[in-house]
């Protein structure tokens, strides 16, 4: 049900928080380091940030008793990741010329290739 707040263990909701602290001040910290080099490097890594929120997002993974699948969040999910890689692929890919366009249509088709593989 929608109004009904779903209870998490306590164990999850730790790594939950964990998890979502731990990225959530990966990316400020880094976006913060990249406006200003060194503000935050200089004291210490950026990177622990982003270890403790691999390490929390594989004990909330390991935690979940029910998964939810939300196939909408999958689909934009792979659409954005399609479009990043294929203007990587068409930004790197100079020297390329002719094939430059095929390669980049095939970036572009690649996730939810690879997203269709892993669902079956």
């Amino acid at each position: 049900m929608i109004w009904k707040p779903k209870t998490l263990r306590p164990l999850e909701a730790i790594a939950r928080t964990g998890f979502l602290v731990s990225a959530t001040s990966y990316v400020v910290f880094w976006v913060m380091d990249l406006a200003i080099p060194g503000f935050v490097s200089r004291y210490f890594s950026v990177h622990l940030f982003l270890l403790s929120a691999i390490m929390l997002g594989l004990a909330w993974a390991s935690l979940v008793r029910e998964y939810e699948e939300r196939p909408w969040i999958h689909t934009a999910l792979c659409l954005a990741l399609g479009l990043l890689a294929a203007v990587l692929v068409w930004k790197t890919g100079e020297e390329l010329e002719g094939y430059r366009f095929l390669i980049s249509v095939i970036a572009l088709l690649v996730p939810s290739i690879v997203y269709s593989l892993m669902k079956d």
